[in-house]
């Protein structure tokens, strides 16, 4: 009796549907509306040649926990061994192609899966249960609330730097949970500050508008992220 050698759609059917989306494509991004109400995707072709028809990706740099659930940079290339199947922390996730041009998003983590399609050819696929947001680049604009969201990050590093139990209590939290405690801190923030919301009338409208959906819709992400945002400590 002859056996069939498994193919990539049987050990990694996303990363074979992403394969076939990307065939004209360096990357997209699949982001449901409302945030939140289904998965993010971020598909990346990974070319060791440029097709010169779009951008073309290189590595790709992102974030990943340790064992001693701190953060850690991580990257993949084409000569990163496959197939792949692990977790990505939260954080930046940035594309870079040979000339050091940069597409950048950001994400509160989720599951990673990659694989070769071809030998010089490798397909990446970040999932979350929470956006994924833009951040500009080369060729997109960022999303409404995407720096923010990096800006939320950069907030963190005060609490993480001082108390050692901070990045392991994001780390333990779910995707969700994080979004809601950054909702949260949004909105709690340009509820506080009259000038910052006439200067920013379209994200504060978007956070306020966020953290009334959470409530509704997800109220144990809402918790969860509330007793989060309470262990940060960083709406002082």
């Amino acid at each position: 009796m002859t056996t069939t050698a498994p193919t990539l759609a049987d050990q990694l059917p996303e990363v074979a549907a992403a394969a076939e989306r990307l065939r004209h494509l360096g990357f997209l991004l699949v982001s449901p509306v409302p945030p939140g109400s289904g998965e993010s995707q971020l598909l990346v072709f990974l070319r060791s040649h440029p097709t010169l028809e779009h951008f073309d990706a290189q590595t790709i740099r992102y974030w990943r926990t340790g064992q001693d659930r701190r953060g850690h940079p991580a990257e993949l290339d084409v000569g990163t061994a496959m197939p792949l199947a692990t977790t990505f922390a939260w954080g930046k996730i940035e594309l870079v192609d040979r000339l050091g041009v940069e597409n950048a998003f950001v994400t509160l983590g989720g599951t990673l899966r990659a694989d070769r399609v071809a030998p010089d050819e490798t397909v990446a696929v970040f999932r979350s249960p929470a956006p994924i947001m833009r951040v500009g680049g080369h060729s997109q604009a960022g999303d409404v609330l995407g720096p923010e969201l990096g800006a939320f990050f950069g907030r963190l590093m005060v609490p993480i730097d001082f108390d050692p139990g901070v990045e392991e209590a994001i780390a333990a939290a779910d995707p969700m949970s994080r979004y809601a405690a950054f909702v949260a801190y949004q909105a709690d923030r340009y509820r506080g500050h009259l000038l910052l919301r006439q200067e920013h009338p379209e994200q504060a409208g978007r956070a306020f508008e966020e953290a009334r959906r959470m409530r509704r819709a997800r109220p144990e992400a809402w918790a969860r992220g509330l007793a989060l945002l309470d262990r940060l400590d960083v709406r002082r």
